[in-house]
């Protein structure tokens, strides 16, 4: 599905307010992030970005945290844009680099410089399941908004060019 500007607008924002804030604590747990994970486990895929794909499972306290703080907790720094603060992802551990121009086959390349909103054909989106048998979707808030539950998924995947493939363990 090929998203027009304006649809990813609508999409991005739609969804929430797309990453960052939060207030609950949580601490990352040894256990594999495969099979079942008695925390959140957090996916991530780089894409075409020069960075390490992770899965891992982070325990929470209680019953549910603060999707921001789980993501942290994983050990991933993210960042929004000037304009829409964190309602909108615009970096996860640094990247897209702000000096490194991202490549995109069918586009002009680019340099992020998370100013405003992020190309509709390279942007990073939340993924969101209930459990291990549910389908990936995207999340309906942004991560400083999103409450999850133990044994729920969290995937961040760096997306490009016409669709938007769902988080990936690898």
């Amino acid at each position: 599905m090929k998203l027009s500007r304006a649809l990813s607008l609508s999409v991005l924002v739609a969804a929430g307010s797309l990453f960052l804030v939060g207030c609950a604590s949580t601490a990352a747990d040894s256990a594999p992030a495969s099979g079942s994970c008695d925390g959140v486990e957090v996916v991530v895929n780089f894409g075409v970005l020069d960075g390490t794909n992770s899965s891992q499972c982070i325990a929470i306290s209680g019953d549910s945290a603060q999707a921001i703080d789980v993501v942290h907790d994983a050990g991933l720094a993210t960042e929004g844009t000037a304009t829409y603060g964190d309602a909108i992802v615009c970096r996860v551990n640094g990247l897209p680099s702000p000096t490194e121009p991202v490549e995109v086959e069918g586009q002009a390349e680019f340099t992020e410089t998370c100013a405003d909103m992020p190309p509709a054909f390279a942007y990073w989106a939340l993924w969101q399941k209930s459990s291990d048998a549910a389908s990936w979707d995207y999340a309906q808030l942004g991560l400083g908004d999103l409450t999850v539950k133990k044994g729920e998924s969290l995937g961040l995947v760096f997306t490009t060019g016409d669709s938007t493939p769902t988080p990936v363990v690898e």
